[in-house]
């Protein structure tokens, strides 16, 4: 689980927003469950139908089970503006949090949840991380979206992969005085016109004196 990220001051955010983060619009949100959650719904509600079908009286309370599923899908609901947070349940009462009760906002595993500044937790439907820079907007720079900053300050840097696979992140400076690095290195290296290099081995090429037939003939019978 991680900790709830405090609220910021929307006054700062405004003075302060990176070129690459658009500044928030305060613009009202609905983030509700996916959708796609209904086509796993409905394969359940397939298997708990021919389940109920062999026993009725055992196993015909599985179809509820989907049904519920589903009703949950359709009615959980979470409201950001400039209120506060909304959030609408399926099995229970409404809750508003205003941003004067807001402290943050953390997850823990697929499930978001807004902490008041008493320390009551409230999860929120349909939000997730990907959610962050919706919430950024809609609460006028509020929530802050640290996943926008994250590729923002990602696009920002260069990847150097070695010849064994490694991968090293770095930003534009560190690139240039790695380039200057290599450049260097590669300068120091004397030159050399002794033939090129092969399998590593800077040795000289050896040459072979031609030889004659009366030369190989004496190479047949042994005589220098």
């Amino acid at each position: 689980m991680t900790d709830p990220v405090p609220a910021d001051n929307p006054a700062d955010n405004n003075a302060t927003t990176s070129s690459s983060v658009p500044a928030p619009t305060g613009e009202t949100k609905e983030f509700v469950p996916e959708r796609t959650h209904v086509f796993a719904i409905a394969l359940m509600a397939m298997v708990c139908i021919i389940m109920a079908g062999w026993n009725p009286l055992l196993l015909g309370w599985t179809v509820l089970i989907p049904a519920l599923w589903i009703y949950w899908v359709l009615r959980g609901k979470t409201t950001v503006g400039e209120k506060g947070i909304a959030i609408r349940y399926a099995f229970k009462g409404r809750k508003t949090i205003s941003w004067d009760n807001f402290e943050g906002i953390g997850f823990q595993g697929s499930k978001a949840f807004a902490e008041t500044t008493t320390g009551t937790k409230h999860n929120l439907p349909g939000v997730t991380f990907n959610s962050l820079p919706g919430l950024y907007d809609a609460s006028r720079g509020r929530i802050p979206d640290a996943l926008s900053e994250g590729k923002a300050a990602a696009d920002e840097k260069v990847v150097i992969v070695h010849r064994d696979g490694q991968q090293i992140l770095m930003d534009k400076e560190e690139y240039a005085q790695y380039q200057a690095a290599q450049d260097g290195a590669a300068s120091a290296v004397p030159e050399t016109n002794e033939g090129v290099p092969q399998n590593g081995n800077t040795y000289p090429p050896r040459e072979t004196p031609p030889s004659d037939g009366q030369t190989q003939n004496q190479r047949r019978n042994g005589v220098e």
